[in-house]
């Protein structure tokens, strides 16, 4: 990243005179000493220092500018990564708008530094003969805006090579607007003439509302390296406003380059913020709704919600089975070992028959203190609801781990099939409560199926189905 952003800036983006509007090769170190473990930095950072005099010996600097300007290019880094992690945080995400004007505000200030130190050194043993206060502030703004301008995008390509999926997410989202933009940037720069480079605002700020800070961020550097090397080699508006004067072209595209910013940014932080109020209000809505539909302590579907899932079933004609399940002494566990105890206990046997009905995609819900109910979709025979009934019942009576002990706790189950065009979801519930109201009278631990007990003629002609409410079991 920093060969390529140093040989493009050097070869295509400097002047006759040796100006620059911006150098972002800079950023490149940065990000390796914000996201590499030091070592590897320390690594990074001489072989960026080679690299870079390698290519100022074959521009237009002399020995002593090729070595100076490599080493003030290690020297803004190494004092901006500290200030970095102190004032945009561990994790130094720059999209974040506080943290973008803080790591502004640390380019300004690491750059002007540099560019003093070079400046002095220039004047004093180089003998440099331009100006400077004029030479100060062309070199303090081309290194800010380099790494304001660079080091965003450069920190999520650098951290997205670990998940090609989030690289490749990312290069996406840039596409969308970058493709335009560039294009945009090409033919306003090309017809100089034309007023198309003031269509770059609006360009930016549309991009601004569709797209992601990092993907904003990536079409303003590669916009800003195509307006610098134009410019530089007399195209565009600007080169025409200044045709003699090659550092005004300087002076002209640098504030140029920081509108595009103040275009986009602004807007684009705007738009982030009312992104994250709108899934924060959606995340909260959803949890309101869970809280209204689901029992809070078992996780499961509250009576009223079951209820509508299975009249929806019903209307739907689904196939299915619904089963009505009280644990057996219940009562027993609470007065023995405490509240506390039975709701562990009952988020247990939730989740137990929850996990046994996974499979089928069915639906549990707590009808009162130990009262639940079940239905699952699907086709049932007899001979299967049997089978699946005393599978339930079975894993029912494993152990459960309550209060540090194993302890058997049985239920008792009636069931009664669904059928497309059959009884409502009451007469559907009537019939499971009445299966479930024969087991529990013939001893517990078990189920009834409600077709069977219409074979052998059992069924109680005046049974109604009662509400939880009304069975007085504690809970």
């Amino acid at each position: 990243m920093f060969a390529a952003s140093a040989i493009v800036t050097r070869f295509l983006c400097t002047d006759d005179s040796g100006y620059s509007s911006f150098w972002p090769a800079n950023a490149a170190i940065l990000a390796a000493m914000l996201t590499l473990p030091a070592r590897r930095a320390a690594a990074v950072t001489v072989a960026c220092a080679a690299i870079n005099y390698f290519i100022n010996t074959y521009s237009a600097y002399t020995p002593s500018e090729a070595l100076l300007t490599c080493l003030l290019n290690i020297a803004q880094p190494m004092a901006a990564a500290p200030l970095t992690r102190r004032f945009c945080g561990a994790r130094t995400d720059l999209t974040h708008p506080r943290r973008f004007a803080a790591f502004a505000g640390v380019a300004l200030f690491t750059s002007g530094l540099e560019a003093g130190v070079g400046v002095t050194i220039e004047n004093v043993f180089l003998h440099d003969p331009a100006a400077p206060l004029a030479e100060w502030v062309q070199w303090t703004f081309c290194d800010a805006l380099g790494l304001t301008l660079a080091t965003s995008p450069l920190l999520q390509l650098a951290r997205s090579c670990s998940s090609r999926g989030t690289a490749y997410r990312m290069t996406t989202n840039a596409l969308t607007g970058l493709v335009p933009c560039l294009a945009l940037t090409v033919l306003s720069f090309v017809w100089a003439h034309s007023p198309l480079f003031l269509f770059l605002y609006p360009a930016l700020a549309w991009l601004a509302f569709r797209a992601s800070p990092a993907a904003v961020l990536t079409s303003i550097f590669f916009v800003a390296i195509l307006a610098s090397a134009f410019t530089a080699h007399g195209f565009g508006p600007i080169a025409r406003l200044s045709p003699d004067g090659r550092l005004m072209r300087e002076d002209m595209l640098q504030p140029f380059l920081f509108s595009l910013l103040l275009a986009a940014i602004p807007v684009n932080n705007a738009v982030k913020r009312i992104r994250e109020n709108t899934r924060r209000l959606l995340r909260m809505k959803e949890h309101l709704e869970y809280i209204a539909s689901h029992d809070a302590l078992t996780s499961t579907m509250n009576r009223k919600t079951f209820e509508t899932t299975l009249r929806l079933m019903v209307t739907s004609r689904i196939h299915g089975v619904l089963l009505f399940i009280d644990v057996d002494n219940f009562k027993a566990v609470n007065d023995n070992l405490g509240h506390h105890a039975g709701d562990e206990f009952l988020r247990a046997f939730c989740a137990r028959i929850s996990s046994l009905t996974q499979d089928r995609q069915g639906c549990a819900g707590r009808f009162g203190g130990d009262e639940f109910a079940l239905v699952v979709p699907g086709e049932f025979s007899i001979q299967q609801l049997d089978a699946f009934c005393e599978t339930i019942c079975r894993a029912l009576r494993e152990p459960y781990n309550i209060a540090g002990a194993l302890r058997v706790v049985t239920a008792s189950i009636g069931a009664v099939t669904m059928t497309p065009g059959g009884h409502s979801a009451e007469v559907l519930m009537r019939k499971a409560d009445t299966a479930l109201y024969t087991t529990k009278a013939s001893g517990r631990d078990g189920y009834t199926l409600f077709e069977k007990m219409i074979v052998a003629g059992e069924t109680p002609p005046a049974l109604q189905y009662r509400r939880a409410s009304d069975r007085n079991v504690t809970a």
